[in-house]
């Protein structure tokens, strides 16, 4: 569960980085965060269109909670917030399950392990 708090963190975090790099940037909106990740999944997983439609709307309602959380500002109690985030990527999980096959599930476990080793900064 650790590691997907942190894959998630980690993916939103490089996503930030990027979108701040570019001209006129500053973090991603929920939005962007869903379609950019949706991308990644859809041809990462090689979704079907009905797959496609659904996933995209799980992208989009956990991107906009993690966006709340993250819109109220640097959290005062960090356990707090990865207690919330943990929350957050648990019910996006049940949500894929229902969508994904296993074969999928398997390989979007290895994608968000794969972002986890390739994040800048020190392993956690």
């Amino acid at each position: 569960m650790k590691k997907t708090l942190f894959l998630t963190f980690a993916a939103w975090f490089a996503l930030a980085l990027a979108m701040n790099a570019q001209p006129g940037g500053g973090p991603p909106s929920p939005d962007e965060m869903a379609k950019m990740e949706t991308e990644q999944m859809k041809s990462g997983l090689n979704l079907t269109a009905d797959q496609l439609t659904k996933v995209e709307a799980i992208n989009l309602k956990y991107a906009q909670k993690m966006g709340e959380m993250f819109q109220a500002g640097p959290p005062s109690d960090f356990a707090e917030m990865q207690k919330n985030m943990e929350e957050i990527q648990k019910a996006k999980r049940a949500d894929l399950e229902k969508v994904l096959t296993a074969d999928q599930l398997k390989k979007y476990d290895q994608m968000m392990e794969e972002r986890r080793r390739n994040r800048p900064g020190p392993p956690m």
